[in-house]
This record gives C-alpha cells, structure tokens and sequence, in this order.
C-alpha cells in the first residue's frame, strides 16, 4: 500500500518537535509560515488525525504525532547516513565503518589511532557514532555501529568479542581527601564516601559485580552524573569518590585535583574489548579495524 506522507512532512514534525514553534520551524526549513501551516494541516488531513495540541504558545505532539515523530527520526536519519555514504563513494570511499564508545570509554586515543588507519586504508572512512553508549549491543544489532569498544564482561550473544587489553581500576579520590596519598583502600573504606557513579545499572564485570557485591556491600550514598566527564568533575570538587579504568582516567589525572589509589591491596582489573556482530565476514572492514586497534596496543 503507498505511504500517505512523504520525507516532506517528516521534516515538517521533525522541526516543529525541536523547535515548538511553527514560525521557528519553518525558518528551519526554508519555508513561510503559512506554507509550514498547510502542511500540517494537509498531514492531518492524510492521517485523519490531530499531530500537535497548542499547550502555553507551543506546539506539543499528540500520540499520534509522537509515534509520527519516532518514525521521522529513524527515516530522516537512515537518510543522511545513505547521503553521506554516497558522497563519500564519489571520492573514493568505498566503505564507511561506525564505531560506538561505551558509556566508561574515552576519545583520547581515538585521533592518532585513527589517523594511522586511515592513511593506511584510503578506501574506508570511519564515523564516531556518540549517542549509544549506554547500549552499544542494541545498536551493534541494528546495525547503527559496527564496531564498539567496551570493558568489564560481555554477556550477550551473538557478537564475536576480541580483547585488547588488561586494565587496572583505581579508586578516585579528590585532593584534601583524608585518604589521598594512601597506596590502597578497601572495599569497606571506598563504600563509607559518597560514590560516584555513571547510572543505575552497574556494568557487568565491573566494581560492582567484582567488588562490592560479593562482600554484600553497596554504597549508602550514590550521585548517579550518567557521563565520565561529569563523574570526575564531581569528585574533583569533593562531592565524593569513584573507580575508574586507568586508560579511561588517564587525561583527566594530567588535569589535576585528584587523587588515585589502588582498590584493595590486590588490585581490581578489568578486559577491554572490542565487539562485532558475530555474521561479520572475516575480511569486512570492522574485523580490519578491529585487528588493527588489537596490533596498536592501545593500552
């Protein structure tokens, strides 16, 4: 059955969700603001429906233009992505792989690795995909990344997992802490601090699983700051203390203000790894890629 609206009016939701406002969206896409008025109402005219309801001078999606909305942004954006991987074909591009960074992961190393593989590989573009690191494995599945590097234990199946390193977690802690300066902390000295940490759902094989769990022990006290930037910021301004893989705190220690120990006497370790589809071919250019941030040594 032929669709009744077409990208036209997907823009038109897209802009108006953003924006609120019919005079702003319609600046957004090079339309007046009676054009952009018709074609919401030629849009509720095809659906036989009401897509926004006017609440305080804004326009607002009704469910129906919700559900309109969450389509216009899979399709607009599957769009762009085909543009760009066309454009990148006419001048030589013959591949394009997307990596995505877990929520624990960092950038600094990415730029010289990447500037290395690209010189090396003219014929294949590599993408940053920044909006999935809180679940790299729904977005490996539907195919929004190729590739993405985690830490701590994969759990779910069907991804083919290659590690690259071993990394040591360090207890964070802010300069004047009464226990900066310390060469370890125990798990019962890290839990009596206010802990920071990134969300509610605790990776598996990290601190918590390896730690804090089999000593039946959890922080009374938790500030949940969702991105690293933010977890260090708040420990650097004495809010209270975290762990972290050394490779991801690396830059931040160079910064100043902080204080880092070793979590108990033994250490506390983690594997990072980088993860694909397990039905990528062999000589596809995330396995390429992947063999070639194993051979860099990144750690």
């Amino acid at each position: 059955m032929p669709t009744r609206i077409s990208t036209r009016h997907l823009q038109m939701i897209q802009a108006i969700a953003i924006t609120g406002s019919v005079s702003e969206a319609a600046s957004q896409i090079g339309l007046t603001q009676s054009a952009l008025s018709h074609r919401i109402r030629e849009a509720e005219r095809l659906l036989n429906t009401e897509l926004f309801y006017r609440k305080q001078k804004k326009l607002i999606p009704t469910s129906a233009g919700k559900r309109l909305l969450h389509s216009a942004r899979v399709v607009l954006g599957e769009l762009e992505r085909a543009e760009n991987d066309i454009n990148k074909l006419s001048v030589g591009i013959e591949h394009v792989v997307r990596i995505g960074n877990e929520v624990y992961g960092s950038y600094h190393w990415l730029p010289p690795f990447l500037k290395g593989f690209v010189a090396a590989h003219p014929t294949i573009s590599v993408e940053i995909i920044p909006d999935v690191s809180l679940d790299p494995y729904t977005a490996l599945r539907n195919g929004s990344i190729d590739l993405s590097i985690v830490s701590g234990t994969v759990v779910q199946s069907g991804f083919r997992v290659q590690k690259l390193f071993r990394d040591e977690m360090l207890a964070v802690l802010p300069e004047g802490h009464p226990d900066a300066g310390r060469a370890w902390l125990s798990a019962e000295e890290i839990v009596d601090n206010t802990y920071i940490t990134y969300h509610t759902n605790p990776g598996p094989g990290r601190e918590y699983e390896q730690l804090f769990s089999p000593l039946q022990l959890l922080p009374p006290r938790v500030v949940r700051a969702g991105v690293t930037e933010a977890v260090v910021e708040f420990v650097r301004a004495g809010v209270g203390v975290t762990i972290m893989p050394t490779w991801t705190l690396g830059p931040y220690l160079k910064q100043g203000g902080l204080h880092t120990a070793r979590v108990t006497e033994q250490g506390l370790f983690i594997d990072w790894q980088v993860v694909l589809r397990k039905d990528e071919r062999r000589d596809a250019p995330a396995n390429l890629l992947a063999r070639a941030m194993k051979a860099a040594n990144l750690g």
